[in-house]
């Protein structure tokens, strides 16, 4: 199978879990494009003794990150990258002791663990890096090294060795610590640019790192790209403008770069583009706002481009939205093109994930962004409601990427149908939505498709419902039926396995998983999941689930072996739990059942349509903790009557 070849615009660590967990999947072929432009701290110190350099933190981190996954020898050059220089702890040492320490003790405590090849270079480009700075005499501030990052000292001197070419010291850099996972590309060429941002109220953001602080709620309208950081005469100048003056005079000095040779080819010959999540403002809009790549993404009409979100605030997004976001996304890419073009020439859909899913749900949906729509996945990405889940995100652009390759194929996925019937189920629905949204569907190659059925509720369970837009809805007239809810439920999907999965939160949403499986591992046309298992000693299994109930547990044990035994007896189906509420069906066996019932007969008519179509029925054990009639359980004894009662009458009427 040919690799997947994603190409990832990411900032430092924003997308860090998910570049790691696509490098740790032998299907991938991974390429990370970031920009330079930061310069917080020691990384604008670095810049300022080093004209004409761009920032290496966020190379730097993009490096460290995948060594760290890479194997140990990785990590452990990952750990040197990312050590900070502190020199000595006392208050009156010179800058040529701090030198020495850093030399002569701290260097070789890294160094000894490296090959001799590695460690040969990295100390040439330190030593290349001080000596330049030592030639800088007094103009150098007397401890530029407290708080420096080893890794960013070691890339001084990479840069420095490399002739000056920003891009060229990438490539050296990333050989010479043994970066082999993936390849780490800056978005340009290699022009020398600085960040400048505008707020709405009109706050000027002199630089990259006054756009990442800490700020007010206001947005940033604008970040622009300067050949030069802003004059004092300028910055006087600007405090006396309004917001549009502002606006206007740093678009007027503004200097968009060219895209990177090496993007242009990886983005040509890429299978899915994904834009990371991350400080936007500063790792990834500037990116966008580089010459040729908008025209270079619009190319490749005929792949998957991801936006991956969230809607947890960063401190430069404040009151931005996804919808605003994207606009902007689709603002910086055509202002490095010609050509202005929607969003739509540039995303594909969007992997959103949100602090709850009260509101949002996992699935399939349409993002409205006035002229034009996304398809939008929403919520399952992360597995905490924060922070996104590299494993699932990379889950989710296997499945796409091969989905593009093969259309109406998923390469390993199965599509599977949940049909959810509800009645008056307003205290348990919204736990069991939250299960079945969060649950990790795509480690476990499912691709869902929610189907919820309302059965004429009353207690308004209407209205939770409406909270998950992207599961599709079927309404039922009051008294319609459990049956005939499961039934319009079922006639209502488009996968290729259905199960049917109550609302009553009896049962894990693993369960689901297990179904489909045996559907499609063992080719059972029909799979029921067992309340009292497989097992001999139902008696023993039944005692465990009800407890001191013995009214329940008598009703379960005697009404269920009467309705095993009768199906065993007219229909030759030995079924231990004809009753349960958890039962898989694949396609081809729904288009040969009758799906008839209007309550407790419709589970029956199943083995009656099963037997007189000679389909197969398979069951797998499945967790079940039964609730009582006081906290809403449905189902009572006439119920069963009924399902015997079919299974006679059908037999009888042959």
């Amino acid at each position: 199978m040919d690799k997947i070849r994603v190409v990832l615009f990411s900032g430092g660590r924003g997308a860090s879990a998910i570049s790691r967990a696509i490098v740790g999947r032998p299907e991938f072929e991974l390429t990370v494009v970031v920009n330079a432009y930061d310069d917080g701290l020691s990384t604008g110190l670095i810049r300022r003794l080093i004209p004409g350099m761009l920032g290496p933190s966020d190379i730097r981190k993009s490096v460290s990150n995948l060594l760290s996954v890479q194997d140990d020898y990785g990590r452990r050059v990952a750990e040197m990258l990312e050590f900070r220089i502190l020199a000595p702890s006392e208050p009156a040492h010179s800058s040529g002791e701090s030198l020495d320490w850093l030399l002569t003790e701290k260097l070789p405590v890294y160094t000894d663990n490296l090959t001799k090849t590695c460690a040969l270079q990295l100390t040439e480009w330190v030593v290349t890096a001080l000596d330049f700075v030592g030639s800088l005499g007094d103009s150098a501030p007397s401890r530029w090294l407290d708080d420096m990052s080893l890794g960013n000292l070691i890339f001084a001197g990479a840069y420095l060795s490399s002739k000056r070419d920003f891009n060229a010291a990438i490539a050296a850099f990333s050989s010479a610590v043994g970066l082999k996972c993936a390849t780490i590309l800056n978005a340009t060429q290699g022009e020398c640019r600085v960040l400048v941002g505008v707020k709405d109220d009109g706050t000027l953001l002199p630089d990259e790192a006054s756009i990442v602080n800490p700020q007010s709620d206001s947005p940033i309208t604008r970040v622009f790209l300067l050949d030069s950081y802003l004059r004092h005469d300028e910055l006087h100048h600007l405090l006396d403008l309004d917001h549009d003056g502002k606006v206007h005079f740093l678009s007027a000095r503004e200097s968009i770069p060219h895209i990177n040779h090496q993007v242009n080819e990886k983005i040509r010959d890429a299978d899915i583009i994904v834009y990371g999540p991350g400080t936007q403002h500063s790792s990834l809009l500037p990116t966008y706002l580089t010459r040729g790549l908008a025209d270079s993404i619009a190319l490749r009409g005929d792949i998957e481009r991801v936006f991956v979100g969230n809607l947890n605030a960063d401190n430069d997004i404040q009151s931005d939205n996804i919808p605003s976001l994207l606009r902007k996304v689709e603002s910086y890419l055509n202002s490095g093109s010609e050509i202005a073009r929607d969003i739509s020439a540039y995303v594909t859909r969007c992997f959103l994930s949100t602090p709850t899913v009260d509101y949002t749900s996992w699935g399939f949906s349409n993002l409205d962004l006035g002229n034009s729509e996304l398809s939008a996945h929403i919520g399952q990405w992360t597995a905490d409601g924060h922070a996104h889940d590299g494993n699932r995100v990379a889950d989710g652009l296997f499945s796409l990427a091969r989905w593009r390759a093969s259309p109406g194929t998923t390469e390993g996925y199965r599509t599977v149908s949940i049909v959810v019937p509800v009645l008056n189920e307003v205290d348990r629905l919204p736990s069991v939505m939250d299960k079945l949204l969060r649950f990790d569907w795509l480690a476990k190659l499912i691709l869902p498709e929610l189907v919820v059925v309302d059965g004429g509720s009353t207690d308004g369970s209407k209205r939770i419902i409406d909270r998950f837009p992207v599961a599709s809805f079927v309404e039922m007239p009051a008294g319609s039926g459990r049956g005939k809810a499961i039934s319009a439920g079922i006639l209502a999907t488009t996968g290729d396995f259905v199960v049917v999965f109550p609302s009553d939160d009896e049962y894990e949403v693993e369960a689901i998983s297990s179904l489909a499986h045996a559907l499609w591992s063992t080719g059972a046309p029909i799979v029921f999941g067992s309340r009292v298992g497989l097992c001999a000693d139902t008696d023993t299994r039944l005692r465990e689930i009800y407890g001191g109930r013995t009214s329940a547990y008598l009703t379960s044990k005697w009404g269920g072996f009467a309705l095993s035994l009768l199906a065993g007896v007219l229909w030759r189906r030995w079924i231990a739990d004809v009753l349960t509420s958890v039962k898989g069906f694949s396609r081809d066996a729904i288009e040969q059942l009758s799906l008839a019932g209007w309550s407790a007969d419709w589970d029956a008519r199943l083995i009656v349509d099963a037997s007189r179509q000679s389909l197969p029925i398979a069951e797998i054990p499945v967790n079940y903790s039964p609730r009582t009639v006081s906290e809403g359980k449905k189902i009572k004894k006439i119920d069963g009557l009924r399902a015997l009662t079919a299974l006679v009458v059908k037999r009888i009427r042959r």
